[in-house]
């Protein structure tokens, strides 16, 4: 059967992600509802052409998804990120070092567990069923009473440098990311940094963004965070920031894999075309999907 109205969307669509990379999906098997496990995305992905991946949990290391989906999937680079959230030791060096030897791509800072998610006026932590009935002690980055980095977490931004890895910064707040990526900055200027989802928490004002964008980040912006069954918020907004900041200094992500959302490839194509709907061009919608991601992986 000729898939007539399949051809007619592709050459309606304007923008091509083949080549693309998504540096933020979650996949399953995890302790809440995913839209897949990490080999039906990758499928998805090699299907849609695109050319790398990175696998995100929140409570454990995606370490072993990664390397098990490479040898199922074999046409992607599928990448794997250490989240500094209590199941996975917090800001611990010694965790971290665990998924540094077992080829991790990607260190956050805690998400669901920072202090930040911890602190949102009216929202509290962000997704309560992660709790799991129990009282979470939110976790800083700062020894107590001070604005000083832990030294765990100064000994975590040496292993980031020293293996070439990625800093990201999790859930935390505009002024805590700063401080954590000046820190980063300061042991060496070739640290790779980036923000997630800047578009998804109204603390990130376009004012943070350019600022933190100045430091040599990449701010990742959210499809998830327009998802009408999620944030729901306008995908002006995102065109809006990444006009405001630059496409050089911004990817797009989809935060994808729930269970509500499209499979992550489809829902990269989706907001890829929205944004040049929203005054993006597609050649900096190429920079933001093909070149930036691929530069911070260290893909040639």
């Amino acid at each position: 059967m000729e898939k007539k109205w399949t051809n007619i969307y592709l050459e309606k669509k304007n923008v091509d992600i083949t080549g693309s990379c998504d540096l933020h999906i979650h996949s399953g098997p995890d302790c809440v509802e995913r839209w897949g496990d990490t080999i039906d995305i990758a499928r998805v992905a090699v299907e849609m052409g695109m050319r790398a991946i990175v696998f995100k949990d929140h409570f454990r290391p995606t370490t072993h998804k990664a390397i098990l989906t490479n040898r199922a999937v074999p046409d992607i680079d599928c990448f794997s990120l250490h989240a500094c959230n209590h199941p996975q030791g917090g800001i611990n060096y010694r965790c971290v070092m665990m998924s540094v030897g077992e080829g991790v791509k990607v260190i956050q800072m805690p998400t669901m567990d920072s202090l930040h998610q911890h602190s949102k006026p009216k929202q509290g932590h962000l997704f309560t069923h992660f709790k799991f009935g129990q009282e979470v002690e939110p976790i800083s980055i700062y020894n107590p009473g001070t604005k000083q980095l832990t030294d765990d977490l100064h000994k975590i931004i040496e292993a980031v440098i020293k293996y070439d890895l990625i800093l990201s910064n999790g859930h935390l707040s505009p002024e805590e990311t700063f401080n954590l990526f000046k820190a980063a900055k300061r042991k060496s200027k070739k640290a790779k940094l980036m923000v997630e989802h800047p578009n998804g928490n109204a603390a990130f004002t376009h004012d943070w963004v350019k600022k933190i964008a100045a430091q040599g980040a990449l701010h990742n912006i959210s499809y998830n965070a327009c998802n009408p069954l999620f944030a729901g918020k306008h995908p002006r907004e995102a065109a809006a920031m990444i006009k405001a900041v630059g496409p050089q200094h911004c990817t797009l992500i989809t935060d994808g894999g729930n269970h509500t959302s499209p499979p992550p490839a489809i829902g990269m194509e989706v907001f890829a075309n929205m944004m040049n709907f929203c005054g993006i061009s597609k050649k900096d919608i190429d920079t933001m999907i093909k070149k930036n991601p691929a530069k911070i992986l260290g893909l040639k």
